[in-house]
């Protein structure tokens, strides 16, 4: 096992290596050399920033061979600042919608564009200025903000804070890992046969998690006609983070639960007869380390596909505290909206699709207030105040469709965005709660959504 442990997890996710590294600065961008064609604004949180190539499984064949020259595309990259608007935005770059490009390109953006163009015959620009875990206070102004949300920007506002949280930021991801490797592995844990949805491994006997490393190993056999070239392994998602090898080769490693773990396997890593895959597995905060239930886990060659779901074995390895949890500036109230909105003033927008709210489940009975809050500063900040919003409804999660809004905040926000629909003008719901996974915050099927959204565009403007 030293060869696994010398292979170490950096559980840093894309997110946080923005904000580690965040320094504002200012450069001419949105302002100058917009494409031609309807200029739409997209934002929100993960699900608008969620990328072509994290909906693979369900879109593939739907991207693979479209490409227009008449449909433009930025992603406004993350940033922050909370003592002023900024002009413009650094390091943003337009572009055409080609193979090359498509699958960084935000999914349900992708086909909101394409779906407009298709439709209407016209060139179509879309801005994504979008991200992930935000809520909506983050994305409205100050002098707007509650009293509750202009509290937290006295510390926002302090350089020393900042770079303090900063540090904090970026050591507690080495610092718990440097502890974690130098622990040595349990010289008494054994390997014992454990299914793989079990929980008996996850947490003591008092049901509390159990942070540290974890090994799992399940022997394949295969045929000759199997173990010819190249291979996916399916893994479904997994929580915390992974480092996954086959037969001792390391095939991909992933650092938190969301993204599918579809892994590229090599030609000449499988073998004919017996393979060895491991799953090097981390658990370091909240919740127990798991396997989601319900994706798919299976080897997939040219020659057919292996269920991977039983067969496996179980081996503890490091036992450690639970990390420290990161305090991420970009959650902040105002500082999105000061750095990838307010440069795009001076834009003329023909309507904004917003999908958020998954991240302000803790005060769900204030939600349209605060939705309704942003719109009007928008609005405002825009001078037009008949901008089109076009709220995207939460997906249905963790069976959300079998509660309401008494029992689940999720229902709670959900009925709040349509109220909101309903209350103000130029203001429209796209339905999706119906499009949900149960076992994901992040639904694949952004195709079935960005067609219901370019319809309810198309009729509002009829």
């Amino acid at each position: 096992w030293n060869h696994y442990n010398n292979m170490k997890l950096r559980h840093i996710p894309a997110v946080l290596l923005a904000t580690l590294f965040f320094a504002p600065t200012i450069s001419a961008q949105t302002t100058l050399d917009v494409p031609e064609g309807e200029l739409w604004l997209c934002s929100g949180q993960s699900n608008m920033e969620l990328p072509v190539r994290r909906c693979l499984d369900v879109i593939a064949d739907d991207v693979k061979e479209y490409e227009s020259e008449d449909i433009h595309y930025l992603k406004v990259p993350l940033s922050w600042n909370f003592k002023e608007r900024q002009a413009s935005f650094n390091g943003a770059k337009w572009q055409t919608l080609n193979l090359d490009n498509v699958q960084e390109w935000g999914a349900l953006c992708y086909y909101i564009g394409r779906g407009l163009h298709e439709a209407t015959g016209k060139p179509i620009t879309i801005i994504n200025s979008s991200v992930g875990g935000s809520p909506v206070e983050a994305w409205t102004p100050e002098e707007y903000l509650r009293e509750y949300a202009i509290e937290k920007l006295i510390d926002c506002k302090n350089d020393e804070w900042v770079r303090q949280t900063l540090s904090h930021n970026r050591n507690l991801y080495g610092e718990w890992q440097a502890e974690l490797d130098a622990k040595p592995v349990n010289p008494n844990a054994k390997w014992r046969r454990m299914p793989l949805f079990s929980t008996k491994w996850s947490v003591d006997e008092n049901g509390e998690p159990i942070f540290g490393s974890h090994y799992f190993r399940k022997t394949v056999r295969l045929s000759a006609k199997m173990a010819e070239g190249d291979a996916i392994i399916h893994l479904g998602a997994i929580g915390d983070a992974d480092s996954v090898f086959i037969n001792r080769v390391f095939v991909g490693n992933t650092t938190y639960q969301y993204p599918p773990r579809n892994y590229k396997v090599p030609a000449g890593v499988l073998r004919k007869g017996r393979n060895v895959i491991d799953i090097h597995l981390q658990s370091h905060a909240a919740q127990p380390a798991h396997f989601v239930q319900d994706k798919e886990y299976s080897l997939e060659t040219a020659a057919g596909k292996k269920s991977l779901l039983k067969g496996w074995k179980y081996k503890e390895g490091v036992r450690m505290h639970e990390r420290d949890s990161e305090d991420f500036l970009q959650y902040k109230p105002a500082g999105l909206f000061n750095a990838m909105i307010a440069p795009l003033k001076g834009l003329k927008f023909k309507g904004v699709v917003w999908y958020q709210g998954e991240s302000n489940v803790n005060n769900a009975d204030i939600y349209d207030e605060l939705l309704k809050t942003m719109i009007n500063s928008w609005r405002e900040y825009f001078n037009d105040p008949e901008l089109p919003f076009y709220i995207v409804e939460l997906a249905a999660f963790e069976h959300s469709e079998l509660e309401t809004a008494e029992t689940s905040p999720w229902v709670m926000v959900q009925d709040m965005q349509r109220k909101v629909a309903e209350d103000m003008d130029n203001v429209y719901l796209i339905p999706n709660r119906d499009c949900g996974e149960w076992n994901d915050i992040h639904p694949q099927d952004k195709k079935t959504l960005g067609e219901r959204t370019v319809n309810v565009i198309l009729n509002s403007n009829n």
